[in-house]
Formats: structure tokens, sequence, C-alpha cells
């Protein structure tokens, strides 16, 4: 069997857990992670358990903006190797991920490549590993500084200003609804923590192992028919704006008209009294915003359900608005395709990308000289005490030079010298 098919089902590799307290999510069909873990147990809950162990991210030309687009691993892999797997995924391995398959992919594969530099920055994969650096990117070695950090709790990012606005939440198999959303704007927020010239981007991450990039700009779909929603929506001095959308009804659709089989929810308070095919009214208009209430109550705090996958959507989500707007189709689980809106995979399903319960963002590039943070790239500690950290390529950090959390933010600095330590003992 060749590279590829003998990869197919490890396209995103994500975290098994060793502890009762955390646990990680599984992409589906993941089987790389528990080998890793044989081989270091000791890596459970830290950055090394992720998907970005052995694969990378990637990039791609967009011409109309005359820029290069970089996604992270996990956008990249979908990018590249896509949904439908007709790509190669062999394109998607960094060189740790591709040293890994040679030696044999198992546990013994990974002890087998200890010695080996494989991204050739001069530190021994093992050693890498030891100090919390990815093997497979020379960019983060032993030598690199953690980024700088902020840290902002509900009320920081209140205080910050509020924005409030209606769309439609359009899933591709959930269910679509209309709702009302308030948040800090991203670009306020990005703003405030000193967001670099040179930033191109941020990567939102989810406590179940989930990131989702968005670039600074708005860039055109690709191809494939991925969408990259951008951060600088309807703010003064941006040449792109998020388009005003239209209220689409139809009883057909409607859950409570038809429970059994409609599939958009029409019953959110803000969505009383409007007229079908009548233009939507935002103050400020739509705008890419990290929400904390819905229909003006606080968000649920996201839990892993028994099936090991999130449910609720706090206390922070990263809401855009759909960039072509259309209707809410019928869900691509439905075997009903005769209705008035049938699922159309060329539709705008935005909801997909409103990451919930994020609790991480990376301002990307991170700054030369640094590296990633010390966690999986998400913290459930966030979620319980309603806190966010921004990081990477700012200017305005709330951390002190070794990386720990300065006592202003309400949070403990860790006497250990670990980066947010306090915060994320699990």
């Amino acid at each position: 069997m060749d590279l590829r098919k003998m990869m197919i089902w490890s396209a995103l590799m994500l975290g098994l857990t060793a502890t009762a307290v955390w646990s990680a999510y599984h992409h589906e069909g993941e089987q790389d992670a528990a080998q890793f873990l044989l081989a270091f147990p000791e890596k459970a809950g830290t950055k090394l358990d992720h998907c970005a162990l052995c694969h990378t991210g990637g990039s791609y030309r967009d011409d109309r903006k005359n820029r290069v687009v970089v996604l992270g691993s996990c956008q990249w892999c979908h990018y590249a190797y896509g949904y439908d797997a007709s790509g190669n995924v062999v394109d998607t391995l960094n060189p740790y991920g591709k040293d890994y398959f040679l030696a044999g992919r198992d546990a013994a594969a990974i002890t087998a490549i200890d010695a080996a530099d494989s991204d050739g920055d001069g530190h021994r994969n093992v050693d890498e590993i030891a100090a919390n650096r990815f093997p497979g990117n020379a960019a983060d070695d032993p030598s690199k500084q953690p980024a700088p950090a902020r840290v902002y709790t509900r009320a920081q990012l209140q205080a910050l200003g509020a924005h409030t606005q209606f769309l439609l939440m359009n899933t591709s198999r959930s269910g679509d609804f209309y709702a009302q959303y308030t948040g800090t704007p991203v670009k306020t927020l990005l703003d405030d923590a000193g967001i670099q010239d040179a930033a191109t981007g941020i990567t939102v991450f989810a406590p179940d192992g989930w990131s989702q990039y968005h670039p600074l700009e708005e860039t055109e779909n690709s191809a494939e028919g991925d969408v990259f929603y951008h951060v600088y929506g309807d703010m003064a001095g941006e040449d792109y704006q998020y388009p005003p959308a239209t209220y689409y009804y139809d009883t057909e659709a409607d859950t409570t008209a038809n429970p059994d089989t409609g599939w958009c929810d029409y019953r959110a308070a803000s969505a009383e009294g409007r007229a079908p095919g009548a233009a939507i009214a935002v103050t400020g208009g739509l705008k890419a915003i990290l929400a904390y209430q819905r229909e003006g109550a606080p968000l649920t705090a996201g839990v892993l359900n028994d099936e090991n996958k999130l449910d609720g959507e706090g206390p922070f989500r990263l809401v855009v608005p759909q960039k072509t707007v259309g209707p809410p189709d019928q869900s691509s689980k439905s075997d009903d395709q005769g209705v008035t809106w049938p699922y159309d995979h060329r539709l705008d399903h935005n909801a997909g990308s409103c990451s919930r319960s994020a609790t991480i963002i990376r301002v990307e590039p991170l700054p030369e000289g640094t590296t990633d943070i010390d966690i999986l790239e998400a913290g459930w500690n966030y979620v319980d005490q309603e806190m966010i950290v921004v990081y990477g390529a700012i200017d305005n950090p709330n951390t002190d030079d070794r990386g720990d959390v300065i006592p202003d933010t309400g949070v403990s600095s860790s006497s250990g010298g670990c980066f947010l330590g306090a915060l994320l003992s699990w």
C-alpha cells in the first residue's frame, strides 16, 4: 500500500489522554497519536499532543489580492488533501511525520528516530520533544522563547466595547439557525493586544483540539470551494466589508412548523417580526466578532459529551458572517433534497468556521525567536474561568519575561516558570 493510502486515516493527528481530568478530540480514524504517547506518555496534553506534530501548514497564492495566504496544519490538510480525500496526504506531512511513517508508523518508529534531526535545525528529535518543541518544524527549537501573550477575562473583553449582530448560522449537517450575537470585534481585540504590522492572520483554537485559520483581509475562495473568513470586515479604512444579509424564511424549512422535516431554527427572539426577503439591518455592519452573548444571555459553556464531542459554544465563540449571502439549505445528511432549499456544497456554510468555545487566538506568524506556548493549543480551564489568551505577533503582552501571567489579569503567576502553568494545571 502506498504512503497516501497508508496515511488516509491520519490526515489530522490529534491527541489522546492519559488522565481522567482532560480529554482530547479524536479525529475520525486517528491512530497515530496513541503511538506517540506510548513512546512519550508524559507529553499527553502538551502542544506536541496535536496534529501539528506530524502535519505541516501550507500556503497558496491569492492572485486577486496579489498575496500569499498562509494556512495552519488543520486547514492546510483540508485544503491540500480535501474533505473527499482527493488530494495527496503526503503533501500535508512535515519532515518528522515522514520519518515516522518510513520508520514503521508505530511506537517503535517514534523511538527509532529519536536520534535523528528530522527538521535539520541542529537539535535531535528526542531533545526537541523533551523541550516541548516540534521536531518537524525547523522554526521551533529549544533555543526559542514562548511568544508574547495577553490574557483577557470576560470583563476585559466587554470593556473594549460591544458589537451586536443578527445573522444566519448556516451549517452543513447539524441544522441552521438565526441568532443575535454580542461580542468584541476581533479587530478591536487585536488592536488592543498590539497586533504587529507583520501579522497575516489568526488561528483560533478550541479545547477539543479544533483549530480554524482566518486571514486578516478578504481572500478569494479556493477552487476547491474552501472559504476563508477574514478578520477585517466592515471596518473603517478597509477595502472589503462583509455584505449586508437578507432574512430567508420558508415554512418548509421551519423546525417549529415542521419538527420532523424542517432544518432551520427560527425561534430566536431576535427573529420575531422579520419579513421573508427583508434586509437585515445591523448597526455598524456585520463583523468578525468574539461573541460572549447569544440573545442577550451568556453563551453556554462548552463541555465534552459522552461521545467525546463538544457541546455548547461558550464562554466565547468566534462568529463570522456569510461572505456570500444565501438561504439556509437542507442538511447534507438528509435523504429528502426535493425541498425549497436543498443542500448545496457551493453555498456559504459559515457556521462551520465559527469556532465554539474558543480559548486561544494565535496571531500569525510567530515573531522571530519565539515558539508556541506549552499547551495543547487550547485549555479547558479557560472555559471554566471565562478567559481567552491572544499570543504571537503582538506588542502588548501582559506576561513577564518568563512567560508567566502577570497578576493584574486576576490570574496567579506560575511559580515554576511554565507558561500559563497556573491556569493549565489539569
